[in-house]
């Protein structure tokens, strides 16, 4: 079993993450600069709070900061989507599947919690628009992971939200 938090705007760095009944578990909010995203704060309900700074290519997690170069690495090789996350003795493999409409990140440590699965924002023209959803495995108690976990994917998502706007850029120049 998991529990699904449903992101309630398209705009993933600057929304709330709701439960089934509605109570917020996270929220986002992201500022913005002249280069583009500057620092994406992430706050949980139990007062634990995160940030994304987009550009030094920091996370910090209650006080620890660790650069994304220390903290993730490629797994199976230069042509591979698959990233291996790091925090403390754990890490996560993040790898998308379903031409990416879905991110799972796996944990490879003892005592396994479970798969974090995410599912991302598909707008649809003739019903409605289907949220992201982020599920965290019941087992997953731990805050500090939970956090780290959702800045892993939030900071992948954007950048594949980042690149599939690049691509839409270049092919319409040219």
């Amino acid at each position: 079993m998991s529990i699904a938090l449903t992101f309630t705007d398209k705009k993933l760095v600057d929304t709330a993450l709701v439960a089934p009944d509605g109570a917020v578990h996270y929220t986002t909010s992201t500022t913005h600069g002249l280069m583009g995203r500057k620092t994406t704060t992430v706050s949980a309900a139990s007062g634990l709070v995160g940030f994304i700074n987009w550009r030094e290519k920091i996370f910090s997690i209650n006080g620890v900061q660790q650069k994304w170069e220390d903290l993730k690495e490629r797994s199976n090789g230069i042509f591979s989507s698959e990233r291996e996350w790091h925090w403390g003795s754990r890490s996560y493999k993040l790898k998308y599947h379903n031409a990416h409409k879905e991110l799972l990140a796996t944990p490879n440590f003892s005592g396994v919690a479970g798969t974090v699965r995410f599912t991302v924002y598909e707008p649809h023209l003739f019903h409605e628009n289907q949220h992201a959803v982020i599920h965290f495995p019941h087992e997953m108690q731990d805050e500090i992971e939970r956090m780290f976990v959702l800045m892993a994917i939030l900071q992948m998502e954007m950048h594949r939200q980042d690149q599939e706007k690049a691509a839409a850029a270049a092919a319409a120049a040219g």
